[in-house]
């Protein structure tokens, strides 16, 4: 036997790695993560919209030698089974590369530390008419001409990640559009980066906190919890010990639309969007990972969509997750399946509680109806309750034929209640239906005639009176209630 060794030919392995899947977020995240691998306090995002296009990641961390700097530079420059720092929010040694150079056709990293800085570049077109791994090193000169390099030069230490030669995110794009285009990518990562990061961006010790910048303007966190907000209900945290490491459980329960103020709505996003993201939020070294998924532990449901559950995973557990490359998904692991159920159903039942007080559940309350939900075999259908007082009035006002048509009319009415719609107008917002649309006449005048049908079968008014409040339609009109016992409580 022989031993060949076939290296792989670098244009061509360049250029497909670009494929991978990353995101114009996710790769602007992943260059992050390895600023606050190396205790950066400081984060700007440097970006020019105009031609010609570029951003630039600066920190202030513990910055490379020339050979780190090298040695970063290089495809798998860390093995995924190489024991980490818990910190470490890297994974497989090329994160770097494959995320920048997704993005863009060069890659250029300046470091300082203690006096010296170095300089290297990852160029595709280098690569492909050099026809080899052909790595730009700078010498002093050439550094000086590099953008933010003085800025580098004032810090006791640093990194200057540089992408230029954009192209496959502006394809298709016109000249005009290209800066249009380019800034709403940065939109997205801002967004995309306040969530990810909010626990860095956020921590509880000020002292901890991480400070990013998009072009001086600094990112505020989201949290997706709404944590520090009165009506949210945090949950017992539960802690599980897998393979001798702690995964730690904290279930949210967010507060009723109703509770949030515009800044509560603009960290949670678009009050339609609180169904698609309920679920588990996946954080790895408090670096959030995945989101808005229950493992198909459960299905999504309206009823739920304001359960969220926290897990925070450490990086030894990584193989584990199944997580990938781009930092971007992971996949539950058997071994904790069981042990989450119980904490889901928990969660899930009172996000549901949440919702039947709000609209009230009616099987169990002592109010009187005007629908009455009826239980066939599992399906709910809502019925007309017909022991009202005006409708036993309408059915003595009517012949057999009016009563025959009238019993028609409900029928129908009880057939084609539009529950799709209801649900799809709530489902995009909890205001979005009327409850109440009567003005005070209108409901003066239905409680009048109530009155005066109740009169005219000798029955007790002061007793219906003072059980107006337990009528589900007169609780919403209680000035109407007042005025009513106001002017016939006396009577008998």
């Amino acid at each position: 036997m022989k031993k060949e060794i076939i290296l792989p030919y670098a244009p061509i392995l360049v250029e497909s790695t670009r494929s991978i899947g990353y995101s114009f977020e996710s790769a602007l995240a992943d260059i992050i993560d390895n600023s606050l691998s190396k205790n950066a306090k400081e984060i700007h995002i440097r970006f020019n919209s105009a031609v010609p296009q570029y951003v630039a990641v600066i920190d202030d961390a513990c910055g490379m030698s020339n050979d780190e700097l090298i040695a970063a530079m290089r495809y798998g420059s860390k093995s995924s089974q190489d024991e980490r720092e818990a910190n470490d929010l890297g994974r497989f040694g090329l994160g770097l590369k494959m995320a920048s150079l997704s993005q863009c056709r060069k890659l250029t990293v300046i470091t300082k530390q203690g006096k010296e800085i170095y300089g290297a570049q990852w160029d595709l077109d280098y690569i492909i008419s050099q026809k080899d791994w052909a790595l730009k090193c700078f010498d002093k000169a050439e550094i000086n001409d590099l953008l933010y390099v003085d800025e580098l030069r004032k810090k006791e230490s640093g990194t200057i990640v540089l992408w230029e030669a954009f192209d496959r995110m502006l394809n298709g794009a016109t000249e005009s559009q290209k800066s249009k285009v380019f800034d709403e990518k940065i939109e997205i990562a801002r967004n995309h980066i306040s969530l990810v990061f909010h626990r860095f961006i956020g921590d509880e010790n000020p002292t901890q906190r991480i400070k990013i910048y998009f072009n001086n303007e600094k990112v505020e966190p989201k949290d997706p919890f709404l944590s520090n907000h009165p009506a949210t209900q945090p949950l017992v945290e539960q802690t599980l010990l897998v393979e001798d490491s702690c995964i730690k459980v904290k279930p949210y329960i967010l507060p009723y639309a109703d509770k949030l103020s515009t800044k509560d709505k603009k960290m949670l996003g678009d009050l339609g969007d609180l169904r698609q993201n309920q679920g588990f939020y996946v954080y790895r070294n408090k670096r959030l990972i995945i989101w808005g998924t229950w493992f198909r532990l459960i299905k999504q449901h309206e009823l739920n969509k304001l359960a969220r559950v926290r897990v925070d995973i450490p990086n030894s557990l990584d193989s584990l997750w199944e997580i990938d490359i781009k930092k971007s998904a992971a996949f539950l692991p058997d071994i904790i399946k069981k042990n989450l159920v119980g904490i889901v159903e928990n969660t899930v039942g009172r996000s549901e509680r949440v919702y039947r007080y709000r609209g009230r559940n009616v099987s169990d309350d002592d109010l009187q109806h005007i629908w009455n939900p009826i239980d066939n075999r599992g399906c709910f259908q809502y019925l007309i309750n017909r022991d009202l007082p005006l409708y036993k009035k309408l059915e003595e006002c009517l012949d057999e034929e009016g009563n025959r048509y009238l019993d028609s009319l409900i029928k129908t009415i009880e057939d084609a209640f539009p529950y799709s719609d209801v649900y799809f107008r709530l489902a995009k917002s909890e205001n979005a239906v009327r409850t109440s649309s009567l003005d005070f006449d209108e409901v003066y005048k239905v409680a009048v005639d109530m009155i005066q049908s109740i009169k005219e079968n000798g029955c007790d008014i002061v007793t219906f009176i003072n059980s107006m409040d337990k009528i589900d339609f007169f609780i919403n009109y209680p000035e109407v209630v007042e005025k009513i016992k106001e002017d016939y409580g006396s009577d008998s």
